[in-house]
């Protein structure tokens, strides 16, 4: 699905990711954690094809999406949905419109299946009945639902989540992640990006900690990484 081989960025002389590797798998959940300015942004810009690394490959399916100095897959071609930390949402379009909009045709050949989709994936998300709302008038915490509403709609096989709980209150938090866990299945793997460990823990994720553009550890839990000790062990609690 996705692996990553010495996969490094440098900008401005600045070393932004250093010789990072990485294998996710078909219905494999990884939170890459770690403090600001770690890495975690940079890499999945590198995976989504908006940037080219400066060392190392990406490859995405089994073909070679980016390698040093190039991006051999052009972004709409990864077959990748992405969701960030503020929602961007089609303004003129109300909230199911939004998630209708990134439904395949195959999936809904018709107007109305496409927004009975959108509607139900709403609802999954604990959105039920207001897909008549006008952008304007979500809250934040509505807007990243309907945004990942919206993600999930495309149904790629690899979806990219950014900090995307970062607007909604801990409560809700934990809703919303047990919600998209039930939503993820068996084919789809998940890259999430976050700088909480409860999200990770919430997700039952694989983890990989960033320091300073450096893969500082990986563990198939929370708890593993916990029994690393030291740095590790001191930021994910």
């Amino acid at each position: 699905m996705l692996k990553l081989d010495g996969l490094s960025r440098e900008l401005a002389g600045r070393q932004l990711l250093d010789r990072v590797d990485l294998h996710l798998q078909a219905g494999e959940v990884l939170a890459l954690l770690g403090p600001s300015g770690s890495g975690k942004t940079t890499l999945l810009r590198l995976v989504a094809g908006f940037d080219a690394p400066t060392g190392g490959q990406v490859w995405l399916h089994g073909a070679l999406a980016s390698q040093a100095g190039r991006v051999l897959l052009a972004p709409e071609r990864r077959q990748l949905s992405l969701a960030l930390q503020d929602a961007t949402l089609y303004p003129h379009l109300d909230a199911a419109g939004n998630v209708a909009f990134a439904v395949p045709a195959e999936r809904a050949p018709s107007r109305a299946a496409r927004r009975e989709r959108a509607e139900a994936l709403l609802a999954a998300m604990g959105l039920s009945g207001m897909g008549k709302r006008q952008v304007a008038s979500l809250s934040g915490g509505e807007a990243q639902r309907v945004a990942l509403a919206r993600a999930l709609a495309r149904e790629a096989p690899l979806l990219l989540l950014d900090e995307p709980f970062g607007n909604v209150d801990r409560l809700t938090r934990l809703d919303l992640l047990a919600r998209l866990r039930d939503q993820l299945g068996s084919t789809t793997a998940a890259l999430v990006i976050t700088h909480d460990p409860q999200d990770a823990e919430a997700l039952g994720a694989r983890v990989l900690l960033l320091r300073e553009g450096r893969a500082e550890a990986q563990a198939d839990s929370l708890a593993r990484l916990r029994e690393r000790g030291g740095w590790a062990r001191e930021f994910v609690g």
